[in-house]
C-alpha cells in the first residue's frame, strides 16, 4: 500500500504552510510540499511532536522555519533541496488526524 499524499491526510497543513511559505524566499517549495507523501511518523515519544518524514531517508542539510499561529513548523531540506521532514510540535490537531488517519488503515 502507498503512503498517503500530505494533501488528502492534512489539507489544512498543506494550505497553511503554502500560505506561511510566502514571503519567505521559499516559495518553490510550495510546489513539493502539494506532491508529497508522509512516509512516515516520527516515533521520538514526545506527546507535542507530530512530525513526520516525507523521504525513505532523512538527511537534513537545510531548514525554514515558518511561523504559524500555534506550534512550530519547520521544513527540513536534504542536500538536493528537497523537502524530506517535516517538524510539526505543538499540534494536537496534526497529532489527532495522522493518528486518526493510521488507526484506520490497520482496521
Amino acid at each position: 500500500m502507498s503512503s498517503p499524499l500530505i494533501s488528502e491526510v492534512l489539507p489544512d497543513l498543506v494550505e497553511e504552510m503554502v500560505f506561511l511559505l510566502q514571503g519567505t524566499g521559499a516559495e518553490p517549495l510550495e510546489q513539493q510540499l502539494r506532491s508529497l507523501r508522509v512516509e512516515s511518523i516520527c516515533d521520538c515519544g514526545d506527546s507535542n511532536c507530530s512530525s513526520f518524514a516525507t523521504a525513505a531517508e532523512v538527511k537534513v542539510a537545510d531548514v525554514v522555519e515558518l511561523n504559524p499561529a500555534e506550534g512550530f513548523l519547520i521544513i527540513d531540506l536534504n542536500q538536493a533541496q528537497q523537502i524530506c521532514f517535516i517538524e510539526v510540535l505543538g499540534r494536537p490537531d496534526v497529532k489527532y488526524l495522522l493518528e486518526e488517519h493510521y488507526q484506520s488503515r490497520t482496521e
